[in-house]
């Protein structure tokens, strides 16, 4: 009972057109036939044919034969088509008259150009018509489903690279609180806070597409905090924020690759700088993270796999809404990102 419920509804805005067309022709052709009875049975047989046709042609000729490539076949089809339909109407509609032929004066489709502009070219244009109305519909909802399987791809994608970098900070910050447990509790337990606030982040507070650019900083912070205590002297470390870099939001962990790259290939040998800086001017949020480094041998390949995916997350979020510019030469490695958040 309940399937055929959903049938009777899903059903039943064509049932609403084809009565709208049956009184719309009725009411304009009811003057050319002698009588009610063979107006209405007339104009039972026009729509019975052309609901024929219509659903023939788009439940059966379209998926078998159009979608299918078959272009020849679907043209052969769809002309049979509409020749057996109108010939069928031309005859039965001389039967329902036929009681009627004394009193008729202008016989219907009496001539073959009456049954030509009449019958013929009507139902051809109507059928291909819905014909061409139906192939718009199947060709939205085709779109709709793959735009929203790339949506659902994406998103996965995005998951996949997001689980990918909470890993790094979380066992960075372990390893930098296993080497204050010796040290004094004070410094300790404000590094244990500090890495509550990126545990609780990354946890709780990404899970959502945009978040305050407050919060990402405050993250960033805390982050370089602790690296600067894994750090000795021979690391000068800086991360400025100017004024203006408020009062909007970002993707969530979209900056911290880059921030962790700078601390990943530092030199372990030799005096080191790390100049992290944010502003943001005209709509554009501008990162620029500067780092000193070991001299790259031939056979080492620049960035890793936290750089490609932090690019394949821009091209995700951000199509055409950013410029990613990194320098790397054999001392130093510069990554320059602008962003719009407008």
């Amino acid at each position: 009972m309940k399937v055929f419920s959903q049938i009777i509804n899903w059903r039943l805005h064509h049932v609403f057109f084809w009565l709208a067309f049956f009184v719309v022709w009725i009411t304009l052709r009811i003057d050319d036939y002698p009588d009610l009875l063979p107006t209405i049975l007339a104009g039972l047989l026009k729509v019975l044919s052309l609901a024929g046709a219509v659903y023939f042609t788009n439940y059966v000729l379209i998926p078998r034969q159009l979608y299918t490539k078959q272009y020849l076949a679907f043209f052969l089809s769809f002309t049979a088509l509409v020749l057996v339909t109108g010939f069928l109407v031309i005859k039965i509609l001389n039967l329902i008259l036929k009681p009627y032929a004394s009193s008729i004066t202008h016989w219907p489709n009496a001539t073959f150009n009456s049954q030509v502009y009449d019958v013929y070219i009507p139902l051809f244009f109507m059928v291909g018509a819905a014909a061409g109305i139906k192939f718009y519909i199947d060709q939205l909802r085709t779109l709709h489903r793959l735009q929203g399987a790339l949506r659902a791809g994406a998103e996965q994608e995005l998951q996949y690279l997001r689980a990918q970098i909470n890993p790094h900070s979380l066992f960075n910050s372990l390893n930098t609180i296993y080497f204050l447990i010796h040290k004094e509790n004070k410094e300790a337990r404000e590094t244990l806070m500090k890495f509550s606030d990126l545990l609780r982040y990354q946890l709780y507070d990404c899970n959502t597409d945009r978040i305050a650019i407050e919060k990402e900083i405050r993250y960033l912070r805390n982050y370089v905090s602790i690296q600067q205590l894994r750090h000795d002297e021979k690391y000068n470390i800086s991360f400025h924020t100017d004024e203006t870099v408020k009062d909007f939001s970002i993707a969530p962990l979209l900056l911290i690759t880059f921030v962790e790259n700078a601390f990943k290939h530092v030199s372990a040998h030799e005096q080191n700088h790390i100049n992290i800086t944010l502003k943001k001017e005209h709509q554009k949020l501008q990162l620029k993270v500067y780092n000193t480094k070991e001299s790259r041998t031939q056979h080492e390949e620049p960035g890793g796999i936290g750089l490609a995916n932090a690019k394949r997350r821009l091209e995700l979020l951000y199509p055409d809404k950013y410029t990613l510019d990194i320098s790397d030469n054999s001392t130093t490695f510069t990554v320059t990102l602008i962003l719009d958040v407008s």
